[in-house]
Formats: structure tokens, C-alpha cells, sequence
């Protein structure tokens, strides 16, 4: 059996899907282990990691996300190996390849002798950087390149997300790193729902509770004037518009534009002109008792998530991992 431990380089880069994608085109049977959770979710009265119930449900797994990803990491009070070890014990099948799937950092755990490379060679697994292909990660690619170099593990090589162009692959390339694959940026992957909205904002609905599937391309906060504001708001569609709950000349505005949705601010609900317009047009609005600041920072974070009942989704996934990446490389 092959064992793959999958580290990211920075967070966000998109590690989770790359290793959705490379599990669904082994050609063998292939199974899945997080040692840490870390993106949580509910799940009735359970509190599970959303990778991890991810990979259950798109892989057909037989294991609990509890199996599947079991451990916190607390740097002040750390698991041990041996932990890490027995969950993975438990969850290995007789499959021809484990994904292992580090945390958002590779490096996290490091001083407890619980990073990711620590991890790899612990399992006997062969390690693959993933990476955002922006210029600031060159140095942390060759640093962890050269990290890699005192563990005693098999350093497969990167794979670069979201890169406009070939420069920096053929960089790293020169300077002896390899590289598996570089994917493009997909646009239709960088979108969220406005069902995740009300989730992260832990928002009300206000109107329009059976649209909460439309997607959401941009982020507008609205503090400016109306006429400023339906200037701007004419050159964007599928957009969500953050105002405070007391500024329905704002609000008006943006119903009249392509928009997704409306997110009120502050805990004050709509009057009763602004919901009779959504309800015309279908869009929904939220509402949330957070600050506008604390509620636009948390919807640009928001990463779009990858929903197991996704299948347009998930068949894009595949396809571009099969196109981009040297699967023969990681799988021969």
C-alpha cells in the first residue's frame, strides 16, 4: 500500500481539493486519513471535522469522521505520535493508497515534533507541497525543500494552485525542485452560496428562504451614498451587499441590480419597502447581529466550500487534478 501525506505550503492553497481530486482518479481502491481536525461543522448533536465528512461521503468511506480525522492540536498540550499512529491504524484498509491530509500549515506542530514532515516520515509516506502559485511562496517552497532534506522521507514534489502562468513552475524547476502539476484558477471553484453566508454569519432569513443556493461572485460593502452605491453596484452581478440594517436607501439600491443577496448588519431587521422588493425579486436577506467590519471579514475568508451533493462540482475537480498534475508520477 502507498501511502501519500499531503502538507500545504500556506493556508487556503487548496490542498483539500487537490487531494479530493487525486483520490478520485487512482485507479485503485483508496482510502483517507486527517490527523488533526480543524474546519468543523454540525452534524445533528455531532461536531465533525467538514473535510473529513467530505472525503466520508464522496469516497464512500466506511469510517466516522471521527475516525477519519480523531486528534486536536493544542501546542501547549499536544497528542502524541503514538496517537497519531494508532488513528491512522485504525482507519487503513487493504486499499492500494492512503491519502493523508495534513493541517492548514505544514509546519503546524512543529515544536512537539508533530509537523507535517514529522508525520510523513512516522507513517513511511511520500510528501507532496501543495501551494498557491503567488510570488511569496517561492521562499517557503525552497526553504521547506531544503527542510525536507533532514526527515527521512521522499519528498515527491509541489503542486502549484491557481497559477496564472508557467514562470513560476519553470523557477522552481531551475532550482532543482520538482514540480507535479500546476492548476489553473477555476473560477466556477472560487464561488460561495449564499447558504454559507447565513451559516458563517449565523444569520437570519428574512425573505426568500428557498433561494439560499444562489451563487455569490463578489463581496460589496455598501457605506456610501445611493447614488454612488447604484453606480457601482450596476457594474457587478451575482453579488452580496453588506449595509447596515438602518440604511434601506442602500438597500433599495442594491435590489435593484443583479444581487444575490442583502446582508443587514447590526441585528436590525428590514422595513417593510425593502422586504416587499426582495420578495419581488427573490433575493434573499439576512440579517446578523455582527458589526459590518466583523461581517465582511468573515464572508472574504469564506472559502468556498465543496459539498459532497455537488456533482458539477466534483466532475470539475476531477478533470482539472487529471489534466494538471502528474497523477502516473504519484501513483507508478
Amino acid at each position: 500500500m502507498k501511502t501519500l501525506f499531503l502538507g500545504s505550503v500556506v493556508e487556503r492553497s487548496g490542498k483539500t481539493m487537490i487531494t479530493l481530486g487525486l483520490a478520485m482518479n487512482h485507479p485503485g481502491k483508496v482510502g483517507y486519513y486527517k490527523p488533526f481536525r480543524e474546519r468543523l461543522i454540525s452534524q445533528g448533536d455531532r461536531v465533525i471535522d467538514q473535510d473529513a465528512y467530505l472525503m466520508r461521503k464522496v469516497l464512500k468511506l466506511n469510517r466516522s469522521e471521527e475516525d477519519l480525522a480523531p486528534l486536536f492540536y493544542d501546542v501547549s498540550d499536544p497528542v502524541t505520535m503514538n496517537d497519531v499512529l494508532g488513528g491512522f491504524d485504525k482507519v487503513r484498509c487493504n486499499c492500494d493508497a492512503m491519502f493523508v491530509e495534513g493541517t492548514r500549515e505544514v509546519t503546524t506542530g512543529y515544536l512537539n515534533d508533530l509537523s507535517g514532515m514529522a508525520i510523513a516520515q512516522a507513517l513511511k509516506a511520500d510528501m507532496v507541497l501543495v501551494s498557491t502559485a503567488q510570488p511569496r511562496d517561492l521562499d517557503k517552497i525552497g526553504m521547506f525543500n531544503q527542510l525536507l532534506k533532514s526527515y527521512n522521507v521522499t519528498f515527491k514534489g509541489v503542486i502549484l494552485n491557481q497559477a496564472e502562468d508557467d514562470w513560476m513552475e519553470k523557477l522552481l524547476i531551475k532550482k532543482g525542485i520538482n514540480v507535479l502539476g500546476s492548476i489553473p484558477p477555476i473560477k466556477q471553484l472560487k464561488h460561495f452560496t449564499v447558504g454559507e453566508i447565513k451559516e458563517v454569519l449565523d444569520a437570519d432569513i428574512v425573505v426568500a428562504e428557498d433561494r439560499l443556493n444562489r451563487e455569490v461572485e463578489r463581496v460589496m460593502v455598501g457605506a456610501m451614498s445611493p447614488e454612488t452605491a447604484l453606480s457601482v453596484m450596476r457594474r457587478y452581478a451575482k453579488k452580496a451587499v453588506i449595509t447596515g440594517g438602518d440604511r434601506s436607501d442602500i438597500q433599495m439600491a442594491a435590489l435593484s441590480t443583479d444581487t444575490s443577496c442583502l446582508v443587514l448588519t447590526g441585528g436590525f431587521y428590514p422595513v417593510g419597502t425593502v422586504v416587499s422588493k426582495a420578495y419581488e425579486s427573490g433575493v434573499p436577506i439576512l440579517v446578523t447581529r455582527k458589526d459590518t467590519l466583523e461581517a465582511a471579514e468573515k464572508i472574504e475568508h469564506l472559502i468556498a466550500r465543496i459539498d459532497p451533493d455537488h456533482g458539477d462540482r466534483l466532475e470539475l475537480i476531477k478533470d482539472v487534478v487529471k489534466e494538471h498534475v502528474d497523477t502516473d508520477a504519484l501513483f507508478k
